[in-house]
């Protein structure tokens, strides 16, 4: 019996057992896999079943100078997945998160793009008509899903740099870009104060860390002299919430 005279739904089973490197290369055997393994049922069930039943080993997303990405088993082999094929990406890239297999990425320049690294797809992330101008500001980023809209969302914060003076008084932007509508949104501002110390002392980007439909940073609230906290934005109805912060002392690197 042929694959194609298999059932839709018996194929679909099949591949969705299969590791992503296999799907990849898959995908590049038939035109009618290709189809099949390209579409938004297929993309869910193989997720679904990879997160319930694959013991596979995950990827080590780290700040590079380098265009690749290892997985875990790579450093026991040879299996390095190159993510952005050609030269001229330059000498920095920075992984701000991922999420369900998708990779949100910055380069040199800023440019930002979503990666799937089994299919070597990418989508480049418009810059946002709202931003605030670079050398005048700090931000931070975060990506992760809203299950209630099915759809993916990157995330910055920014505020113009005062050197730490007045930090409970600048206000800190929120924009959110919507992969699906393919447009930035500006929200309600943050209620905290994300001017900490070590943001401006290493002048770096700060990645939100997607838990439970939400990014989170640390933060403070706008009184001075209060403790850290966990700032929590949702992505469904795109609102901070609040997480007290362990009592130890952080060690925030």
């Amino acid at each position: 019996m042929e694959s194609g005279d298999l059932p839709q739904e018996i194929l679909i089973e099949i591949f969705s057992r299969l590791p992503l490197e296999s799907v990849g290369k898959c995908r590049c055997l038939a035109k009618l896999w290709h189809e099949q393994l390209s579409t938004p049922h297929f993309i869910k069930s193989h997720l679904t079943h990879q997160t319930h039943h694959s013991h596979q080993e995950n990827l080590i997303l780290n700040n590079t100078p380098y265009d690749t990405i290892y997985s875990r088993s790579s450093l026991k082999g040879d299996a390095v997945w190159k993510i952005l094929p050609g030269p001229g990406i330059g000498e920095w890239t920075y992984i701000v998160g991922s999420c369900d297999g998708l990779v949100f990425m910055i380069l040199e320049e800023f440019e930002k793009f979503l990666v799937n690294p089994v299919t070597l797809q990418l989508l480049k992330v418009p810059e946002s008509p709202l931003a605030l101008k670079t050398e005048k500001s700090l931000s931070m980023y975060g990506f992760g899903c809203d299950s209630c809209s099915d759809d993916y969302k990157v995330v910055t914060l920014s505020y113009y740099d005062t050197g730490n003076r007045y930090s409970d008084r600048v206000e800190t932007f929120v924009d959110v870009f919507s992969v699906k509508r393919g447009v930035w949104r500006r929200v309600d501002s943050s209620p905290y104060d994300h001017c900490l110390p070590y943001v401006l002392w290493i002048k770096t980007l700060c990645s939100g860390a997607f838990v439970n439909g939400a990014l989170h940073w640390v933060a403070r609230s706008r009184k001075l002299g209060s403790p850290s906290v966990i700032a929590a934005f949702n992505l469904a109805n795109e609102v901070f919430d609040e997480i007290p912060a362990p009592s130890a002392e952080l060690c925030l690197q």
